[in-house]
């Protein structure tokens, strides 16, 4: 039987995106799964079959912790591995990567140069320039990874489509970034608009112990009836306990998190706001039946490490009662209710084509819709992919190409670059 190794050595949110990636290879044979010590038992639940291999990579590991991973590396030398993905542009997972024939490694890899540094495969190069321009990114960081292998996993069987499971509304507290977060009288504001949607359910809050406070404040700004229903799980739950918090509830009302990513995978609709560094195109909940609201603003996205000149105003936009008028659409799609969003605000439903996940606008602007859409059919061409025109569910298809062929000239001259193009994806230029 074959084996593959992947190597994800990075956060929570990150390994549940490497779906797709690692269920097909899964399908051809036994994988090996290297992800921090931190997340591996995560890792077992999240992808059963798989072996996984807990490392200490991070910080300055002491000596029984490099001992621990040179036990790791040992074993690994003895595998006759098909291939090795590495999904991390990374200099210490590069050097992991020295363990192997660099022909075998997929993804990034050290570089055969006496400066050192680090070699992308020709697809990690094509999509790699798409962070010089963010607005116009048109692809979702599973397919990013999934297409690291040829002819990945159908990505209608990464995640199930999102419903309803009875179990209540969940709410996660906050994101790693606390700018990429709803303030709290906001937060306040859209959960007791969604209790009274969805007729009262059951509410479990969720975050890490560092979380805690940012729960009592909450509550306290919620009327008696919502309280009621309050279950605080914040800094409660280890990994098996989170996933059981997350099973079956009937949305997750979240930003851009690792346990948004964690409902996606478990089929939970999810209700994100995105704004800041944040980009739904990039880190949106992957699969059918999710609900995404992204703040636009001519800024957006921003750069996560730098300050903010304008003082968070990109949350502007979602202070409106239309926003709330646009949660009852997503809620309750029957009543077939309209919100006009303002300025700055864009509401987006979750899709699949041939490429894999894709978003449709449902309410707002998009100024950037020609390009993205051009952007996409450019990458499924680099792919050897159909043409990505075909309708959603709902029978609306994906935004037309750019009418201007110098615009179109100009997009192409940007991505493409002709030695990227001579080898299949995945392999080395």
């Amino acid at each position: 039987m074959a084996a593959f190794l992947v190597l994800q050595a990075a956060r929570f949110g990150d390994l549940v995106q490497s779906k797709r990636l690692i269920r097909t290879l899964q399908e051809r044979g036994r994988v090996h799964l290297g992800v921090d010590v931190g997340l591996a038992a995560l890792a077992r639940l999240l992808y059963p079959g798989a072996e996984v291999h807990g490392l200490r990579l991070h910080g300055q590991p002491g000596a029984a912790a490099l001992a621990e991973n040179r036990a790791v590396f040992r074993q690994w030398r003895e595998m006759d591995f098909q291939a090795v993905y590495n999904c991390n542009f990374s200099p210490v997972t590069a050097a992991v990567c020295r363990l192997f024939e660099p022909e075998i490694v997929m993804g990034y890899r050290p570089a055969r140069t006496p400066q050192g540094g680090i070699t992308r495969s020709a697809w990690a190069r094509l999509t790699f320039r798409l962070s010089e321009r963010r607005v116009f990114s048109p692809l979702n960081l599973v397919d990013f990874w999934g297409h690291f292998a040829s002819s990945p996993l159908a990505a209608e069987r990464v995640n199930p489509s999102a419903r309803p499971g009875g179990q209540g509304l969940g709410v996660v507290l906050a994101g790693r970034e606390s700018r990429r977060s709803l303030p709290l009288p906001l937060l306040a504001s859209i959960l007791q608009t969604l209790f009274g949607l969805l007729d009262g359910p059951k509410v479990r809050l969720l975050g890490s112990g560092a979380e805690q406070p940012v729960a009592h404040k909450l509550q306290r700004l919620l009327p008696a009836k919502v309280q009621g229903k309050v279950e605080d799980l914040s800094g409660k739950t280890d990994w098996p306990g989170l996933i059981h918090a997350v099973e079956g509830l009937d949305a997750l009302l979240t930003p851009d998190t690792g346990i948004m990513h964690l409902a996606a995978h478990l089929g939970v609709p999810v209700l994100a706001f995105f704004l800041s560094s944040a980009w739904c195109h990039e880190t949106g909940p992957y699969g059918r039946g999710h609900a995404v609201w992204q703040a636009s603003r001519s800024c957006a996205p921003c750069l996560e490490s730098a300050p903010c000149p304008h003082r968070v105003a990109c949350l502007e936009a979602l202070q409106g009662k239309e926003l709330l008028r646009s949660l009852a659409s997503a809620v309750r799609p029957e009543a077939r209710i309209r919100a006009e969003l303002p300025d700055g605000l864009q509401f987006w439903r979750s899709d699949l084509d041939a490429l894999g996940g894709v978003l449709r606008l449902d309410g707002g602007r998009d100024a950037h819709a020609p390009q993205r859409a051009f952007t996409r059919a450019l990458l499924a061409e680099f792919l050897h992919l159909p043409e990505n025109g075909e309708a959603d569910a709902a029978g609306r298809t994906g935004s037309p190409e750019p009418t201007d062929p110098a615009e179109q000239a100009a997009l192409r001259e940007w991505l493409c670059h002709d030695a990227d193009w001579m080898l299949p994806p995945g392999r080395y230029c």
